[in-house]
């Protein structure tokens, strides 16, 4: 069970898993805008964004993402990066990251 200090932990920057701003920025500009006529986005798209990577880094299962307060649900951040991956954004993301760490 997560305790709320372990949660805490998830996103912090000394352990290497958080986006940097300067990451997050570059990330941040190839996400496409809420569609016009719906809800407002809630999602906070940096938690969501940390949530992905934490996923592909340490490879859990969706439903082992840790729960918020640390990711949004692992059902909303499954259902982005399904979006993502639609739209061509998640490889744009991919390449983008890659020639930000080189």
């Amino acid at each position: 069970m997560w305790t709320p200090e372990e949660r805490t932990l998830v996103g912090d920057y000394e352990f290497g898993q958080a986006l940097s701003n300067d990451q997050y920025r570059l990330l941040e500009s190839l996400i496409l805008s809420a569609r016009s006529g719906g809800r407002p986005r809630t999602t906070d798209l940096r938690r969501l964004l940390d949530g992905l990577f934490y996923l592909v880094r340490t490879g859990c299962k969706w439903k082992h993402l840790p729960p918020p307060p640390a990711f949004p649900p692992w059902l909303t951040v499954y259902d982005y990066i399904r979006a993502f991956v639609s739209a061509g954004t998640w490889e744009s993301m991919r390449t983008s990251s890659r020639s930000y760490a080189a």
